[in-house]
């Protein structure tokens, strides 16, 4: 008779932890407490969407709760910086530019 391991049912749900942290996010945006422009600063950090997934490779073996809670804590992290990133102004000399158009000078 073939022994047949079970399924591991103790994988780290990131895509768990990252579904939770959106509807947060939108939660957020839909109550009027974070503006909707903030995809523009948050989308900077696609980024952590890979170090999360590699982090769930790694610490396979730790306790589920604990790693969920460690993703949990980088993705909510990174909202926090894009939310202050987002509401600081830009120094100046550094933010858009316009430039005058010229006339014609006849």
């Amino acid at each position: 008779m073939s022994q047949e391991r079970p399924l591991r049912g103790n994988d780290i749900p990131v895509a768990g932890a990252f579904l939770l942290f959106l509807g947060v996010v939108f939660l957020l945006q839909t109550m009027g407490v974070l503006s909707w422009r903030l995809w523009e600063t948050l989308w900077r950090f696609w980024p952590v969407l890979l170090i999360i997934t590699g982090l769930g490779v790694l610490l396979r073996r730790f306790n589920v709760w604990l790693v969920s809670l460690l993703i949990l804590a980088i993705l909510f992290a990174s909202l926090g910086l894009a939310i202050w990133m987002h509401e600081r102004p830009s120094p100046p000399g550094q933010g858009v530019s316009y430039f005058p158009v010229a006339h014609d000078q006849r």
